[in-house]
């Protein structure tokens, strides 16, 4: 079994006794004070996040017509000053990843999943992109919650929303995956420890990946693994709305024929009104429908368990029932997003 990697907090993490875990080969902090607490510091106040365990890739800007075929949004025509939510189609359609694009004049930074970095990099090799891993020389700090700007404008300039900045330390986004605002921040290894201790002496407390997994459930994101995977298309997954590549694009034609034909699997969120939690890998049935929940937990905002469940077929109303253990438990399918 290979050793774990670990970020350059590692050290840092286990002085505020986190409990760690192995994530896609990383060893990274669960949580520090609990789960529940850290959600709710940044719903209600600010927390920052260790993600560097996610892939940082720079890509040329000339390679942009190239790089806009291999996946399902249009990054040619947005400003040079825009971060990007998109996915990396395959063939079929299917997801290869679902990555971040920050863009600026004269290079792409490329953030993907820690589980897919390799995999995205040997797609980049077949496709003929050229691009420096960033991952292990630099660290990605992520600030969020309603007070992470007002308190993190004392250290940079902030950019609109969806927005990407640098300057001589700092090379950032106005992102996230949290439902709140905030800035995901790359910089070099040497200075992130004096970041991260001057966010906290501002009052920004750490949070483990444990929170930002029901962080981004309760603001209905995805998780690629579960949501999206390589047998599930943007379609499937409920986000059309990333289908904005104006050109040809990989796996367009299948996205093509699943938008024309609806024949295909469907993404639903639900909610039950019952203290069991419907966890992923739990079948479930809406009329004549089958699923299986692909996330699910209990919101701590809404008080009550929610997720995603994954249809063969597009289900004929809202009412659907899950098998917990042996116990049916009967449940809602929701049209809108768990927070408004």
């Amino acid at each position: 079994m290979s050793e774990l990697k670990t970020t350059s907090l590692y050290e840092f993490h286990l002085s505020k006794n986190s409990k760690m875990i192995d994530f896609a080969g990383w060893s990274m902090p669960f949580s520090y004070e609990g789960t529940l607490k850290e959600h709710n510091y940044v719903r209600e106040s600010s927390g920052y996040f260790d993600v560097s365990h996610m892939g940082r890739l720079r890509l040329n800007y000339s390679q942009i017509e190239e790089i806009n075929y291999l996946i399902c949004s249009e990054l040619k025509d947005i400003d040079n000053t825009k971060a990007l939510y998109s996915i990396f189609t395959s063939e079929s359609g299917t997801a290869i990843d679902d990555v971040i694009f920050w863009k600026f004049e004269d290079d792409l930074i490329l953030i993907c999943n820690a589980s897919n970095t390799t995999k995205i990099k040997n797609h980049l090799d077949a496709n003929s992109i050229n691009y420096d891993d960033l991952t292990n020389d630099t660290d990605l700090i992520a600030v969020q919650g309603k007070d992470s700007i007002a308190i993190i404008e004392e250290m940079m300039s902030i950019p609109n929303k969806f927005s990407t900045s640098r300057d001589s330390k700092f090379t950032y986004a106005r992102t996230g995956y949290t439902g709140e605002d905030g800035v995901e921040v790359m910089l070099d290894k040497k200075d992130t420890l004096d970041f991260v201790q001057q966010l906290e002496s501002k009052g920004v407390k750490p949070c483990g990946l444990g929170s930002r997994d029901t962080l981004r459930l309760e603001a209905s994101l995805p998780l690629y693994g579960f949501e999206l995977t390589d047998d599930i298309s943007p379609v499937e997954a409920g986000l059309k709305w990333t289908l904005t590549n104006k050109s040809e694009y990989m796996g367009k034609e299948a996205i093509d024929n699943q938008l024309n034909s609806k024949d295909h699997k469907y993404l639903k969120r639900f909610s039950l009104n019952a203290k069991q939690i419907a966890r992923t890998g739990t079948t479930c049935k809406s009329g004549d429908s089958i699923g299986i929940v692909t996330s699910g937990n209990i919101s701590p905002i809404l008080g009550k368990p929610i997720g995603f469940a994954l249809f063969e077929t597009n289900p004929s109303d809202n009412l659907v029932e899950f098998d917990i253990r042996g116990n049916l438990i009967e449940g809602n399918l929701l049209d809108k997003r768990f927070l408004s």
